[in-house]
């Protein structure tokens, strides 16, 4: 009984692997193809065209596309830049201001999908705008608030100084109230 249902299981995995692998046969290759070109107005930098298609010609429409860049931080990484779709052409266009000037490789993926196989493209360009050099803004009242600090600081100071005189002026009464009164030698 036991070596039925193992066989039954065994040809059970053996057709569900015939059927992914048709399955997997069945995707066409897909190709991505890239081209950068400044964006309309200057302050978004770079626009990067992508055009998806399978192997034969046919565009992929609502294909997700992610861009990354690769840097060297702690280590060599991929920096995600972001997503864009296609539209039913197969083509879709992504925004990119790069943070620094030079040289930039970006590298467009699709994951894949239905009868389109996952495809990756790399393209490289020399970027002559970048956005602006982060400049921190002053705090409002940050003038006040050094005041507001330092003015604290001497209140504190001022009170701790009025304890501390409260105290010495204290003992030194109790002293003199000892020493009239040993001097007197009348407690009652």
């Amino acid at each position: 009984m036991t070596r039925r249902i193992a066989t039954s299981l065994a040809l059970a995995v053996i057709a569900m692997l015939a059927l992914a692998t048709l399955a997997d046969a069945a995707t066409q290759a897909t190709t991505i193809q890239l081209s950068v070109a400044p964006a309309a107005k200057a302050e978004q930098g770079y626009a990067i065209a992508v055009r998806v298609r399978t192997a034969d010609g046919k565009p992929v429409n609502e294909a997700t596309i992610s861009f990354s860049e690769p840097v060297d931080l702690f280590g060599a990484r991929q920096m995600s830049l972001g997503t864009t779709t296609t539209d039913g052409q197969g083509q879709g266009t992504f925004l990119y201001l790069p943070a620094q000037l030079g040289s930039h490789q970006i590298i467009a993926r699709f994951a894949g999908r239905d009868q389109a196989a996952k495809a990756e493209a790399t393209t490289t360009f020399d970027a002559d705008v970048a956005a602006a050099v982060y400049q921190p803004e002053t705090v409002p009242l940050s003038g006040f608030s050094q005041v507001v600090t330092v003015a604290v600081g001497v209140i504190v100071l001022s009170v701790w100084a009025v304890i501390v005189f409260a105290l010495i002026s204290t003992a030194r009464g109790v002293r003199r109230g000892a020493r009239d009164l040993g001097v007197k030698g009348d407690l009652a």
